[in-house]
């Protein structure tokens, strides 16, 4: 709520923890579910002015604190869950997958609140969000969403997947992750896109995860890896990153499809109707997603414009068409009389049509590695190539 004491700005709010430990517990969720919004409004608004660095600092302070308290309860859940799951040898304690059902939605990404010190760290967008990085000098951030639909909602996905370690698994969601940007006074829009399939974790490969979290904390002598797993931690098998260039009503005229196919953890670690927070399963990072209103046609309209559904262009035409481009530039300023304009054009053609082949080749589609950022790449949640093959992440 907005302080009294201070009506002319807005105010912090002070922190209700203590007070609310003996009240119902639906309330105090409720309540710290309002606070937490807040919160995050007032940090996301690049338009207020009115309230200093340590003020700000506050509010995050505060948006952490909220987070924890929220998650209290589920946690002590979790340390019972693991106490019981050596004396399991299949999933007798998940109720199948119909925990999942209340999780499906459409989301916004609220708030990212990483486990590291780095204050470049960036797991909601990878490359393609970085301030340093030349998307961001030359695109404006639009919307960063994460969905978690019904299994193959948008036709190209699976129901089950059938690999060597994964042999009829059943998927619980279809995962969606969309980076939309404008350029050229929103003439110009660039939506980025992550679609991958969440297959549920087994009570023993939450406790193997978790294994090897406390050992990779205990080697690198940090806490930022998750000590506890929940029945609601998903695998995301993630297709490559689609990258689609269109219009200002996100008609998307040129459809590319660039970088690696990768994999995920992510767990839900507090829901009700309209908030959701996740945690990295291997780093940690918490994301608070929003639920978007029935009418918030802009955070459907991959499915509308049925932008996955259209055929990408794959990598290697691109490079091909690239350098065939750039052999034109060469023989042009071959054949041209020396010191003419098309010589000179030949040899600018030739080289930006190289380096162009070079980048898209060595392109991971914006996607990082966990050394990089703390398990972040171009979505939400934790990337886990070493033990499969961006996922989502962070």
């Amino acid at each position: 709520m907005i302080s009294s004491s201070s009506s002319s700005r807005i105010g912090l709010v002070p922190s209700p923890l203590k007070n609310n430990r003996n009240r119902n517990r639906n309330t105090a969720s409720n309540s710290l579910v309002e606070r937490l919004q807040m919160d995050i409004e007032v940090v996301n608004d690049d338009n207020t002015n009115i309230l200093s660095a340590s003020e700000i600092q506050e509010r995050k302070n505060s948006i952490q604190e909220s987070i924890q308290f929220l998650e209290t309860p589920q946690q002590q859940q979790q340390k019972q869950q693991q106490q019981q799951q050596q004396q399991y040898d299949d999933d007798d304690d998940d109720d199948g997958n119909d925990r999942f059902k209340p999780l499906i939605g459409f989301y916004n990404v609220s708030h990212v609140q990483t486990s590291s010190a780095n204050k470049n760290d960036n797991p909601v967008g990878g490359k393609w969000t970085r301030k340093n990085k030349l998307t961001q000098q030359l695109f404006s951030t639009r919307r960063t969403l994460q969905h978690l639909l019904a299994p193959n909602s948008t036709g190209i996905g699976l129901t089950s997947i059938n690999a060597a370690n994964l042999s009829n698994t059943t998927v619980v969601a279809e995962a969606i992750n969309v980076i939309t940007f404008d350029a050229l006074f929103q003439l110009i829009r660039l939506t980025v896109i992550l679609r991958g399939d969440a297959i549920a974790l087994t009570p023993q490969q939450r406790q193997q995860q978790i294994q090897t979290n406390m050992d990779a904390n205990e080697e690198k002598n940090t806490t930022n890896r998750p000590s506890s797993l929940s029945n609601l931690t998903v695998k995301a098998l993630f297709d490559p990153p689609r990258i689609i260039f269109g219009n200002r009503y996100g008609n998307g005229n040129l459809n590319f499809a660039l970088g690696p196919a990768t994999s995920v953890l992510l767990d839900t670690t507090y829901y009700d109707n309209n908030l959701r927070i996740g945690m990295g399963g291997t780093s940690g990072t918490r994301f608070v997603f929003s639920r978007c209103k029935e009418e918030d046609a802009e955070a459907r309209e991959f499915l509308t414009l049925r932008m996955l559904q259209r055929r990408p262009i794959r990598k290697s035409k691109i490079v091909a068409t690239l350098m065939v481009l750039g052999g034109s530039g060469v023989y042009a300023s071959i054949v041209s009389v020396s010191g003419s304009r098309v010589r000179v054009l030949g040899k600018a053609v030739a080289f930006v049509m190289g380096l162009a082949a070079l980048a898209v080749a060595a392109s991971s589609g914006g996607v990082e590695d966990d050394d990089n950022n703390g398990g972040g790449d171009v979505g939400d949640g934790d990337d886990t190539n070493a033990d499969t093959e961006i996922g989502h992440q962070s």
